[in-house]
């Protein structure tokens, strides 16, 4: 009896021992793994940036020369196209013009009179010309009586005088008429020309004496006081259209991927921090701009452009906003983390764990940002993906670990 149950004690303990060593062997023929959970939640994908607030619409008046300026507004001040927003000191340019004029009369007195004594003169060679043949056919006449002895020597005489006298007022005639071409009427009208171009250049610069509003709108800015002496080229007056804002966002290089036009943004502004005010990128600049030294700035940055909604908007040329630039906005998705996925392109996949067993599935995906990617299709919600799953094969035995889902 004794017998029995040592043989029997010792089949349990071969039996015992060919289990373990059947778990052993299982056991160091899997692989540990970090894991971690497909989950259906909130995913969106944003870029914080500042931006500045500009009016879109907006012209600087400057003086078009130095001299002293009259102000008819203030800052704040609603305009009408054309209203006189300032006047600069014209009275020299009105004396310049009033001599300008003068010498614009003279020199068109001065073409008139040639014009008239060519006139005069062309018409006094026509006048002796017809006097000469007049005064050669009575001669010729007379001279014909006389050798028929119808008329006397003095009458001949008397003729052939009067023929000659009519030669030599034709030859003065000419004479005078050769002496007025000689004078270039051209000339004459050059100076007139010159003269006139020196009146308008006057009467312009005399009117841009009066800075004028380009368009409806507001006085943001006025630089220079009533009185003062101005610089021609500087800004002293800023007109813009309030309604009409946009707002100018820099990016870092890192945040720009993505970022395109027809994208919502909403902004905030410390002057009214419970308002929030929505846009849209209206474009994206083309080139990366340098810093500007003397505004302090250190980094290259590209420039986003968004327009506002239309509507009451509180906000203000010139502030400071913060923005939000959302790449995808909030919502539903099946997500894992970055790391769980393999491959490129279009030949993305994950490992799953079913029975402990890993399991390569092609996924097809959607966005993506600094921690989770979005899964649209190829695995389920609360699939077990596996992290860094670099070095394992389709089909391996593997076991969770710590660090990440059970």
């Amino acid at each position: 009896m004794k017998k029995k149950i040592a043989i029997a004690l010792g089949l349990i303990l071969i039996v015992a021992v060919v289990i373990g060593a059947v778990i052993k062997s299982n056991s160091d023929s899997s692989v540990e793994v970090k894991t971690a959970e497909a989950k259906t939640m909130e995913y969106e994908d944003k870029v914080l940036a500042t931006g500045s607030v500009e009016l879109v619409d907006s012209v600087d008046l400057a003086a078009s020369m130095p001299t002293k300026l009259t102000l008819k507004v203030q800052e704040g001040d609603r305009v009408n196209k054309g209203q006189v927003l300032a006047e600069l000191d014209v009275s020299e340019l009105q004396q310049q013009l009033k001599d300008a004029e003068a010498g614009l009369k003279a020199a068109e007195a001065s073409l008139a009179r040639a014009r008239k004594a060519s006139q005069e003169a062309n018409a006094a060679v026509k006048a002796a010309e017809k006097n000469v043949a007049g005064a050669y056919k009575g001669f010729m006449a007379v001279k014909s009586l006389f050798l028929e002895g119808k008329a006397t020597q003095p009458q001949v005489d008397e003729a052939e005088q009067a023929y000659t006298s009519a030669e030599q007022a034709l030859q003065a005639a000419g004479g005078r008429l050769e002496t007025l071409k000689m004078q270039d009427p051209d000339a004459l009208q050059l100076q007139v020309d010159q003269a006139k171009s020196a009146v308008d250049s006057i009467r312009s610069s005399i009117e841009k004496g009066k800075l004028k509003a380009p368009f409806d709108g507001v006085v943001f800015q006025v630089a220079a006081k009533s009185g003062s002496y101005v610089q021609p080229g500087i800004p002293l007056i800023t007109v813009g259209d309030p309604d009409h804002l946009q707002v100018v966002a820099n990016l870092s290089e890192q945040d720009i991927f993505g970022v395109e036009a027809g994208q919502e943004a909403e902004m905030r502004w410390a002057g009214a921090p419970d308002d929030l005010v929505k846009g849209e990128v209206a474009r994206v600049a083309p080139a990366v701009s340098t810093p500007s030294m003397g505004m302090g700035e250190t980094e290259t940055h590209i420039k986003v452009y968004i327009t506002l909604e239309k509507g009451e908007i509180n906000i203000k040329p010139g502030a400071t906003v913060d923005v939000v630039l959302y790449r995808v906005k909030p919502r539903q998705s099946l997500l894992i983390p970055n790391e769980a996925l393999v491959g490129e392109g279009e030949e993305q996949a994950v490992f799953v764990v079913e029975n402990g067993t890993a399991k390569r599935c092609a996924v097809q995906i959607g966005h993506s940002n600094e921690l989770f990617t979005e899964i649209e299709q190829g695995i389920k919600d609360k699939n077990k993906v596996i992290l860094e799953p670099d070095e394992i094969k389709d089909g391996q035995k593997v076991r969770t670990t710590g660090g990440g889902d059970k």
